[in-house]
């Protein structure tokens, strides 16, 4: 099972930790570079010293070393050395060299003005570096002007001189082993510290995600649900729990109103089953009475037919909530609702039909469309005063891309804002005590349930005068 705890922690561990052992790398490897070319550079100073102690006249070449100044090649302690040699052979070396066995340090060829640098080991066994050295010895200028001499004539008469300085790197070595222990310890420390706080980080971080998630595990439909609090909420969970409040609050009053649909459809049906039960005793218990018998195949039709109308209409309320995209062709708006107000208006009620020179045709399922005015125009006729009239309007709405489809007709009830809000659910009834034979609240709930399937708009208005107006918006 994948967690993001796990996968977080571990990318930024990985990420910052590759980071911070990167740099403390790239600082070893350049604090090793920087020591070992100061070390060079001392080397190359002290040979430098050493050649500006060589000087040359006529007569000999002499060497200004005194070992009171430069006890370092003299003593027995971390001795250092050096050889110089005039003609290719030895000159001059250090009183370091006489102490050992091997008393001579190894002779490079390098060019005239040059040096070179090499690892070797020292004649006391210890490790360490030289230099070697091809020079021409200085000649003083008191004694060129007494001669008359220029340094270009000298020069041809002077014969170069090697000189080979050396000195242990052990205490070098062990500095840069001290670095480098120090970086392979900070890195792993770096990369455990980088773990630590990273994971603790990430796990406070992903508190209120498990508290959310508790909060989420607590809801219970059935019983009253309290919206999830929102206060101390990230920026990132407070779009999430807004989301999660608004479902419960939707499935909320989806649940309230399942519970009421059942209960009403249970209560539609046990009255016509209760009247069917009922008829069939007295019909048992009376065989031989005439007026029981006389009525009572067209009593049990009339029930039947009810208890077909609301079975009916449950039917198609659920075949209107079908998901299933529904074909759309162009219909002729002045054909269909002419045939609908002829096939509903069977008492001959004053209808005005108006429609829209620019509304011909619009582009819609068929039998949902017919399906929402028929039930719009029977109610018209059902709940208006009988010597009042419908009026029907067909036009373009506000946008010009749409079309909008007005019934109206004055009402016999008085209606509150509260209850137009309950006109589309399920088998709600202005009556109570559902006195009515012939409807049983489903037909608006069907309208607005075809008015959803096909993208329609639906409203209700009641004016001042008592006037309600339907209107669908396609």
């Amino acid at each position: 099972m994948n967690s993001i705890k796990k996968k977080l922690s571990r990318y930024l561990s990985i990420s910052v930790s590759v980071l911070l052992v990167s740099i403390l790398l790239a600082t070893d490897i350049s604090v090793d570079k920087w020591i070992s070319k100061e070390f060079d550079k001392a080397m190359v100073n002290k040979s430098n010293l050493l050649t500006t102690l060589v000087s040359e006249d006529t007569e000999e070449v002499d060497f200004d070393f005194a070992d009171e100044i430069m006890p370092e090649f003299s003593g027995k302690n971390d001795p250092e050395y050096f050889h110089l040699w005039h003609n290719n052979k030895t000159f001059e070396r250090s009183k370091t060299l006489d102490l050992f066995e091997i008393n001579t340090l190894p002779k490079i060829k390098v060019a005239l003005h040059k040096s070179k640098i090499m690892n070797v080991t020292l004649p006391d066994g210890r490790s360490g570096r030289m230099i070697t050295i091809k020079f021409m010895p200085q000649v003083d200028s008191d004694i060129r002007e007494e001669y008359g001499i220029s340094v270009e004539e000298f020069s041809k008469t002077q014969t170069p001189m090697e000189l080979t300085y050396a000195v242990s790197n052990e205490n070098l070595n062990q500095t840069l082993w001290f670095l480098d222990l120090i970086f392979i310890i900070s890195s792993i420390l770096a990369v455990l510290a980088v773990r630590f706080i990273v994971y603790n980080v990430v796990e406070k971080g992903l508190k209120p995600l498990d508290k959310l998630n508790l909060e989420i595990k607590s809801i219970n439909l059935m019983s009253d649900v309290d919206p999830i609090s929102t206060e101390n909420l990230p920026d990132e969970l407070l779009p999430i729990a807004v989301g999660i409040n608004l479902f419960i609050s939707e499935n909320k009053t989806l649940y309230a109103r399942e519970k009421r649909v059942t209960s009403d459809i249970a209560h539609e049906l046990k009255t016509p089953i209760t009247e069917l039960i009922n008829l069939s005793e007295v019909a048992i218990k009376f065989p031989d009475e005439k007026q029981i018998s006389e009525t009572f195949t067209t009593d049990v039709l009339e029930i039947s037919e009810r208890l077909k109308s609301i079975v009916n209409g449950i039917l198609l309320l659920q075949k209107s909530s079908h998901s299933t995209e529904l074909k759309k062709s162009d219909i002729k708006i002045k054909d269909l609702i002419r045939a609908i107000i002829h096939r509903e208006n069977k008492i001959e009620r004053n209808v005005s039909l108006i429609i829209s020179k620019d509304v011909e045709t619009i582009l819609t399922n068929e039998f949902a469309l017919d399906t929402v005015l028929t039930n719009l125009i029977s109610n018209a006729l059902h709940y208006s005063e009988k010597d009042s009239q419908i009026s029907v309007l067909v036009e373009l709405s506000n946008d010009l891309d749409r079309i909008k489809l007005s019934i109206s007709n004055t009402s016999v009830y008085q209606y509150s804002d509260q209850e137009l809000a309950q006109f589309f659910e399920p088998l709600w009834q202005k009556d109570p005590s559902r006195t009515s034979s012939q409807r049983y609240g489903l037909g608006l709930a069907i309208v607005k349930s075809y008015c959803d399937n096909i993208n329609a708009d639906i409203g209700v208005t009641l004016s001042s005068k008592n006037q309600i107006t339907f209107t669908v918006v396609i």
